[in-house]
């Protein structure tokens, strides 16, 4: 059984209204059809407001030159995430043995970011490694160390979720994608030797690579995906997987919290509606925070951690590019 013993997240400083990007940036899409598709209120950027309002951010490359002038990276924020939640865990970062990392958008070919964060934290040598699966990467990294015997993981491992997607958003008057993503860092301590805050059950982890080209980043370019197919695939899968879990665990609709990938409000709203499902048990931030895809899941779960008592059972499921798709079960301790 693995545990959490310390959870953290970090948001960047520049906050993006919608208001900014209708009356300002001048997406054409207003409040009445963010509110009736997507129910995303605010974001979060690496980039500064000017940048945006000036260059809309055609260049993707410049964008990058801007953000790292702005001392924000995802490398800075996975640090910044990481070490809140080292401080919660009481763990030291020379005592971490292996940092994981996922970040989508790195601003660095090589070396890896947990590298990068390594370093940034003070960890020693190990063998840190980047496992990357978009936004279902928290899934695969809590099941990349539950398929790891437990006396073969270091004592603690430390998990990072990191990325900088409106560096890769296209703010040209007919994006949709401007009101979706934002940027921000979550992070795990992980150990199979010591108690936490929550016992963590990993129990699905799948793609599908005919999906490989729904949803998209180049190497230069801005992100790009089939919008509606990727839509209904992550309503149906999501269902599929609280409802798998929930067989296997014995669990009733309202036992347990329920958390899913921070995409899109409206369509929580869908499948909480579709399953029954309890909205005062449901852990979201996606309204507040927009889509800041592996980091979505785990800041949601940070974010609410306090509300958790001995015994509250949580189901996760998350989904990403790939096509992949991942859940499993907590019990917070």
């Amino acid at each position: 059984m693995l545990n959490i013993l310390g959870m953290g997240w970090y948001l960047p400083k520049t906050e993006i209204t919608n208001d900014f990007l209708h009356k300002e940036v001048g997406l054409e899409r207003g409040q009445d059809w963010v509110d009736s598709r997507l129910g995303i209120y605010k974001r979060f950027s690496v980039l500064s407001r000017e940048y945006i309002l000036k260059t809309k951010n055609q260049n993707p490359a410049q964008a990058l030159i801007h953000a790292r002038a702005n001392a924000e990276t995802p490398v800075t924020m996975g640090a910044k995430a990481a070490r809140n939640a080292l401080d919660q865990a009481g763990v030291r970062p020379d005592q971490v043995g292996w940092v994981i990392a996922n970040n989508d958008t790195p601003f660095e070919t090589i070396p890896s970011t947990a590298n990068f964060l390594a370093k940034e934290l003070g960890v020693g040598s190990g063998p840190h490694c980047d496992i990357n699966s978009a936004c279902s990467s928290f899934a695969r990294h809590m099941q990349a160390l539950a398929d790891i015997r437990p006396e073969r993981l270091p004592e603690f491992v430390l998990c990072v979720q990191t990325g900088a997607y409106t560096v890769r958003t296209d703010y040209s008057a007919k994006s949709i994608d401007g009101y979706i993503w934002g940027d921000g860092a979550a992070a795990e301590l992980v150990s199979a030797r010591h108690g936490g805050r929550l016992k963590v059950e990993p129990l699905i982890f799948e793609t599908n690579p005919a999906g490989a080209d729904d949803i998209i980043i180049d190497s230069i370019g801005h992100f790009t995906q089939d919008g509606g197919a990727v839509r209904e695939f992550s309503i149906r899968k999501t269902c599929e997987m609280f409802e798998q879990i929930a067989l296997q665990k014995g669990l009733y609709a309202d036992e347990a919290y329920t958390v899913a990938h921070q995409a899109n409000y409206v369509m929580q709203d869908s499948i909480l509606h579709h399953l029954h499902l309890p909205e005062s048990k449901h852990l979201r931030n996606v309204h507040e925070q927009g889509n800041i895809a592996a980091a979505g899941c785990p800041s949601a779960i940070a974010q609410h951690l306090d509300k958790l008592h001995g015994g509250d059972k949580l189901v996760y499921a998350v989904l990403g590019s790939g096509l992949a798709w991942g859940g499993g079960y907590m019990e917070a301790s």
